[in-house]
C-alpha cells in the first residue's frame, strides 16, 4: 500500500506566510506541516509514502531528505499552478496495482485517527467523513444516499448535506483502474481547474461505483489555510490531548 501526499500548490491564501516557501513547509508551534503529516501516518504500515511538490519544490525535498523519513520518495509536479488533480495524477504515474491513501499536506491529524481509519480500509473507494463539525461556505460537503453508506454528492456548494469531507480517500486496488479512469473523465470534464475531489463527485453520480465513507467524527483536525486558521490551531494544539 501506499501514501500520496499533494504538497505542490502555492497556499495563497496564507498571504505573506508563503511568498516564499511551499505550503508543507509552513511552520506551526514551530513543526513544518509536512513533519505532522508524517507523525500522523504509521510509516511502517505503507510500503511506499510519495510527496508531491511543486512550489519551491527544492526546499520540501531537501527538508524530508534531512529527516530521513523511511519509505518516503519526494517528486515534482511542474504544473502545479494547475488544480490539484495535476498533483495526483503526476504520483500515479508512479505506481500501478496497489491500494493508496490520498492526503492533503495542509491538514493536521492526530495519529488516533489514522489507527482508526486504518481498520475500515476495505475492497472499496473510501471517503473520509466527520459528522460533528459546523461547515462554512469553503467546506467540502457529502450528501449521502438513503442508505447512509455512500456518497450521493460531494460539493463545497452543496445546501443538503450529512457531514463534512476531512481531506482524505482511500482508494483499494481492486477498485483502482475505476478510480484511474474516472481521474481521467475528471479532468476532461473539468480541464485545468480539476481538483481531487471531483473524481468522488463522478464516481458518485452512479451508485455502482459510489464510493462508501468512513465515520471518524469525535476526534478532531486542523485544516491551514488561512492565517486565522494557522493561528487557531497552534492555540488549540498546545492543549490537544490528541497531540500532547
Amino acid at each position: 500500500m501506499r501514501a500520496i501526499v499533494l504538497a505542490a500548490g502555492t497556499g495563497s491564501r496564507l498571504g505573506e506566510i508563503t511568498r516564499a516557501r511551499t505550503k508543507g513547509m509552513v511552520p506551526v508551534n514551530g513543526k513544518p506541516l509536512i513533519d505532522y503529516l508524517m507523525e500522523f501516518f504509521e510509516l511502517d504500515f505503507f510500503d511506499e509514502i510519495i510527496v508531491v511538490g511543486g512550489f519551491f519544490f527544492e526546499d520540501l525535498r531537501i527538508h524530508l531528505k534531512k529527516r530521513g523519513y523511511p519509505r518516503v520518495r519526494v517528486i515534482e509536479n511542474p504544473d502545479y499552478l494547475k488544480g490539484n488533480i495535476f498533483t495526483l495524477l503526476r504520483a500515479l504515474k508512479e505506481f500501478s496495482g496497489d491500494s493508496f491513501l490520498i492526503t492533503n499536506v495542509d491538514h493536521i491529524y492526530p495519529r488516533v485517527m489514522f489507527e482508526g481509519m486504518k481498520t475500515a480500509f476495505s475492497s472499496d473507494i473510501i471517503a473520509m467523513c466527520d459528522f460533528d463539525r459546523s461547515l462554512g461556505a469553503d467546506d467540502m460537503k457529502v450528501k449521502l444516499r438513503k442508505e447512509g453508506k455512500s456518497v450521493a454528492a460531494i460539493s463545497k456548494q452543496l445546501h443538503e448535506f450529512d457531514c463534512g469531507y476531512i481531506g482524505m480517500t482511500y482508494v483499494d486496488s481492486l477498485k483502482e483502474k475505476i478510480y484511474r479512469e474516472t481521474a481521467q473523465k475528471t479532468v476532461e470534464r473539468f480541464g485545468e481547474k480539476a481538483v481531487v475531489e471531483n473524481i468522488l463527485q463522478i464516481l458518485a453520480e452512479d451508485e455502482k461505483t459510489a464510493p462508501v465513507i468512513c465515520d471518524l467524527s469525535a476526534i478532531g483536525w486542523y485544516e491551514i489555510d488561512t492565517p486565522e486558521e494557522l493561528t487557531y490551531a497552534e492555540e488549540k494544539l498546545r492543549n490537544d490531548k490528541n497531540f500532547i
